[in-house]
């Protein structure tokens, strides 16, 4: 970032409010990842929040919810903390979709998959493809969404699960065959779960863009298209 943009960017903080330790934070980690960003990508783009005096106590309260409730920081969750109490709000969501839906693990999880895929995101890829396997998402399943490949080698859920995710995400509706479909195996519930599991999960990946936080180099990547 150019200094005169960089400044810019951190008189604008200031005038929102953050106080002047994370404005110097801000401004000392834009000019790390400037620095190295040519060499570098893993950099994110601001710092993860924490419960610590530079940050704004709406960010820092969040932070305290999400470590009490899901005992770590998500990276998607805890960046949306500089939005305050919509972080805390995303945390719970998503805990209660993972976790607490009438779907099994294995379909939670091949949902959440899906929706990696077509954002591309492969820094819940990599989390959630090793997840699923624990939770019983078949590989050959996995492969599938990964390769963008047939479903007709699928059981009946896997392949209306991937099915549904991909006209959901990727197409400009999802067919009255589909819905119905989906409808008749899972109900009302499970049909509104699945939209909104991958729906999260879609959003989840936007933040991780916005903050350009990257997978590891030896993490688990999406084929390339």
């Amino acid at each position: 970032m150019r200094s005169t943009h960089r400044h810019s960017f951190i008189r604008s903080l200031k005038r929102k409010g953050f106080k002047e330790e994370i404005v110097i934070k801000i401004g000392l980690h834009d000019l790390v990842t400037s620095a190295t960003l040519e060499s570098n990508k893993s950099l994110p783009r601001l710092p993860m929040p924490s419960d610590t005096e530079g940050f704004p106590e709406e960010t820092r309260a969040a932070v305290r919810h999400i470590l009490k409730t899901r005992k770590s920081l998500p990276p998607p969750s805890s960046y949306l903390t500089y939005a305050g109490q919509a972080g805390a709000l995303l945390s719970d969501l998503v805990d209660h979709l993972r976790y607490h839906t009438s779907l099994t693990g294995a379909e939670t999880e091949l949902a959440i998959c899906t929706s990696a895929r077509a954002s591309n995101a492969d820094f819940i890829w990599n989390a959630h493809v090793r997840l699923g396997l624990q939770a019983g998402t078949r590989a050959e399943a996995l492969h599938a969404v990964d390769t963008h490949g047939p479903l007709d080698g699928l059981t009946a859920d896997e392949a209306l699960i991937i099915r549904f995710g991909r006209e959901l995400l990727e197409s400009p509706k999802v067919s009255d065959e589909t819905f119905t479909a989906v409808r008749a195996r899972y109900g009302e519930k499970g049909l509104l779960e699945l939209t909104a599991v991958m729906s999260v999960y879609t959003m989840n990946a936007n933040i991780l863009r916005v903050m350009d936080h990257q997978a590891a180099a030896d993490a688990r990547h999406l084929t390339p298209r």
